[in-house]
C-alpha cells in the first residue's frame, strides 16, 4: 500500500481537477441560461400576445364568412385567406419562438371555414362544433407555450382569490361535466 501511495496522489489531484473544470462549465452555462431567460421570455411573449391577437382578429372575419348570407363562396373564400396568410407569414417570420406545429395548428385554424355556411345542417354543426374547438385549443396552447398559463396558476396558488358568482359557478359545472 505505501508504495502506491505516492503515486496515488497525483492522480486524486488531477481528477479534482478536472472535476473542477467540469462543475465550473456546468455552472457557466447554467448561469448564462439565467441571464439570458428573462429576455427571452418576454419577447417570447410579446411574440405570443400578437400570435392570438392575430387569431382574435381571424375569429372576427371567420364570424362574417360564416354568418353573412350576402357573400358569395368565392368571397367567403378571398376573405378567409386573409387570417390564415396573415398567420402563415406571422409564424414563419418568428419561426425562432414559436413552436412548429403549434404554429401548423394556428395557421391550419381557419382552414375551411368558408365551407361552414353552405354546409348541410348536420353537417354545418360538426364543422362548427371542430372549427370552435380548434380556435380554443389554439389559445390553450398558446398560453401554455408561452408560460402565461404556469404563471396564471402560480398567481392563484400565491393569492388565492376567492373568485365566486351564479355565472362562475355556471361554468365551474359546465367544465366539470366536460371532463
Amino acid at each position: 500500500m505505501n508504495e502506491f501511495f505516492p503515486i496515488l496522489i497525483p492522480i486524486i489531484g488531477i481528477l479534482g481537477v478536472i472535476a473542477g473544470v467540469l462543475l465550473n462549465e456546468f455552472v457557466r452555462r447554467r448561469n448564462r441560461r439565467e441571464l439570458y431567460a428573462p429576455k427571452v421570455f418576454e419577447k417570447r411573449l410579446a411574440i405570443y400576445e400578437a400570435l392570438a391577437e392575430h387569431i382574435h382578429q381571424g375569429s372576427g372575419i371567420a364570424s362574417e364568412v360564416i354568418d353573412n348570407d350576402s357573400l358569395t363562396p368565392d368571397q367567403r373564400h378571398d376573405l378567409i385567406t386573409v387570417p390564415i396568410s396573415a398567420i402563415a407569414t406571422y409564424t414563419d417570420a418568428n419561426s425562432l419562438y414559436i413552436d412548429d406545429e403549434l404554429a401548423a395548428h394556428c395557421t391550419a385554424l381557419f382552414m375551411g371555414v368558408e365551407d361552414i355556411h353552405d354546409a348541410s345542417d348536420a353537417n354545418k354543426e360538426r364543422l362548427l362544433k371542430d372549427y370552435y374547438h380548434m380556435r380554443k385549443e389554439a389559445l390553450r396552447m398558446i398560453a401554455e407555450d408561452s408560460g402565461i398559463a404556469e404563471m396564471n396558476r402560480l398567481f392563484k396558488t400565491i393569492n388565492r382569490p376567492k373568485l365566486s358568482g351564479p355565472l362562475i359557478e355556471r361554468l365551474r359545472e359546465l367544465r366539470r361535466e366536460q371532463r
